[in-house]
């Protein structure tokens, strides 16, 4: 970028920061650069983060807005990188991502990040962010400046103490309140004003110090918002922003004192309860902070409903050191969040569990480099004929030593590591290999997850498979739920279109599930319908079931697309869906997913 930027007016704009921007996309760097800079930022572009602790320097650098998932050297690394030469108070971080979840948001605190933002990015709120860090830089700048100064002016005045002690008590005073002013900005949320992650993990250590022998200690709880993502992908970060400072309010009003509440990153807070002498206290404040965030919020005309998973560690009995008893607690969050709104005791069972899900992530790392985890093939059939059109593609464990191990165990696991991108393109591979090894032009189908549906780089990483395996793109069909579209449609819908232009065919999975089902089918590019199992398996003994199913299938023959009915089960749902017009079935009636994409034709109907 330039060195100064002319506004609308005329006039060059006021320089408000120099701002170091690295993404090695272009398109994401220039737009954003751009727009900075008509706000009054002096941006530099780097298009990797290789050697940009010395760009830092040279550059007199005052915030870093450095992308997570780069390929020469990534944000992580990147970070770490920074954090050595140079601290948080002086040349802030905000981490850019497009993966919001727990796991990337704790990966880049703990590293030593300030902020993070979210793709896709809402600039007001990045704004916002930019200039509530680089105040609170100028706040530390001043105090060090003012530090600086008062030590020179102390030794020169050192000689005439007596008669400069009342103005330098005046100035000591300055300092102290400057230095209260500057750590107050340094160790709260500037969103919510509770503590920030590091001002309580200096609170839980100086806790932890004072718990002896036979005393009651203390509770931690990890609280995680339940609702709160989809709320602010549909609504907008401003609109989450606000959720945020009041969900911070309400937890403020819920505890004494003498305890401590924080913000430790996104959506997750944290709670240092105090004057607890069992578990029947802690479960009362639970229930009580659960009512409280699960009371509607208002906010801009909106009734938004959040509610909160609390996972409860306590000290000493679940442990004396932070590493013990913030692992112990943030398992025990993960095991309410099972069952949404509600309050969990880590015991040892989630201990076990917690080892037992380490065991198996560890071994799902060596797996799919190994080509362990494998393709199988649940048939398509034609209703009218009883043949299979095509084959879905579904992943299965035949574990060398444990069996066959079931996707409900192991998906969860590659979603939480962030194997499932991995994963997906082994699975392809094996798949398209598979099915040109069988004669017949049928087709393939395969899922893809909310992250995939958005990469940009998606449909280039397909349409590659497809060229190193020699499988024709008409033969594919992509899979997406409703739920993955929301947040990104535009991203998503350049994505779908760029591989139906190549002769991918794309199917809306689920359909009928979601509360956005019309627009999808308006806003993309949709071959096929499928028909969420919960309508079809009860459509021979629930009239209402019958009628919705009826729905879908003359709303998708009225537009031209494809129906595929899921979780057919018997002859009956057969009959009933042929009668309809449904082209295609899945479920067990026609066979459970098979280690091979074979398919023997066979009479589906009761009736002629």
């Amino acid at each position: 970028m330039s060195s100064a930027q002319v506004g609308d007016d005329g006039l060059e704009a006021t320089r408000l920061g120099r701002i170091l921007l690295v993404d090695d996309q272009a398109q994401n760097r220039d737009m954003l650069g751009r727009r900075l800079e008509r706000r009054g930022y002096q941006v530099i572009l780097r298009d990797s983060a290789v050697g940009i602790e010395d760009t830092i320097a040279a550059e007199n650098i005052e915030l870093v807005l450095l992308d997570w998932m780069m390929p020469e050297r990534s944000g992580h690394d990147a970070l770490l990188g920074i954090r050595t030469r140079y601290d948080a108070e002086h040349v802030p971080v905000i981490v850019v991502t497009a993966l919001d979840d727990g796991d990337v948001v704790s990966a880049a605190l703990e590293a030593g990040s300030n902020d993070y933002i979210t793709k896709p990015i809402d600039l007001r709120v990045l704004t916002a962010r930019v200039k509530a860090q680089l105040d609170r830089r100028a706040a530390v700048l001043a105090l060090d400046a003012i530090r600086n100064d008062l030590e020179v002016k102390v030794l020169e005045r050192t000689q005439d103490l007596r008669s400069a002690n009342e103005t330098l008590s005046e100035q000591i005073a300055e300092r102290e309140a400057a230095e209260a002013r500057a750590q107050l900005l340094a160790r709260h949320d500037p969103l919510t004003g509770l503590a920030n992650r590091r001002h309580f993990l200096e609170e839980l250590e100086r806790r932890l110090t004072l718990v002896g022998e036979g005393d009651d200690g203390f509770a931690l709880m990890f609280v995680d918002l339940d609702r709160f993502k989809p709320i602010n992908d549909v609504h907008g970060h401003a609109v989450g922003d606000q959720l945020l400072q009041v969900i911070g309010t309400r937890l403020s009003s819920c505890i004494r004192s003498d305890s401590f509440a924080a913000r430790l990153g996104g959506d997750e807070f944290a709670i240092l309860l105090e004057g607890v002498s069992g578990r029947e206290d802690v479960s009362t404040a639970a229930q009580r902070i659960l009512n409280e965030l699960a009371a509607p919020i208002q906010i801009n005309g909106l009734r938004l409903t959040v509610g909160a998973s609390i996972g409860v560690a306590i000290c000493p009995d679940d442990g004396r050191t932070a590493a013990d008893i913030l692992q112990r607690g943030d398992a025990a969050m993960l095991r309410a969040k099972q069952e949404r709104g509600a309050f969990t005791f880590f015991d040892s069972s989630i201990d076990e569990q917690l080892k037992s899900k380490a065991s198996l992530e560890a071994e799902l790392r060596s797996a799919i480099p190994a080509g362990d985890i494998v393709p199988y093939f649940q048939p398509l059939v034609k209703l009218a004929t009883g043949e299979a059109a095509g084959f879905e593609v579904l992943a299965r464990w035949p574990h060398r030593t444990r069996g066959m191990i079931s996707p409900v165990e192991f998906i969860p696991v590659a979603e939480e590591a962030g194997l499932v991108d991995s994963m997906f393109w082994a699975l392809l591979a094996q798949a398209c290999r598979k099915a040109l090894d069988q004669p017949g032009q049928f087709m393939l189908a395969v899922n893809i997850s909310p992250s995939q549906v958005r990469d940009q780089w998606f449909p280039e990483k397909v349409l590659r498979t497809l060229k190193e395996t020699g499988f024709p793109a008409q033969r594919l069909e992509i899979e997406v739920t409703e739920s993955a579209m929301i947040g990104d449609m535009e991203r998503a819908k350049a994505s779908l279109m760029s591989l139906k232009n190549q002769g991918v065919r794309v199917a809306l999975d689920d359909f009928g599930t979601g509360y956005s089902s019309l627009y999808l089918l308006r806003a993309l590019p949709i071959d096929k319908l499928k028909i969420d199992r919960s309508f079809v398996s009860a459509m021979t003994t629930d009239r209402e079931s019958a009628t919705i199913v009826g729905a879908l299938v003359g709303l998708g023959k009225a537009l031209g697309l494809e129906v595929t009915a899921e979780g057919v089960e018997d002859v009956a749902t057969v009959d009933a869906l042929a009668a309809m017009g449904c082209h295609l079935g899945q479920g067990y009636l026609f066979g459970a997913a098979a280690v091979e994409p074979i398919y023997v034709a066979q009479k589906l109907r009761a009736t002629a």
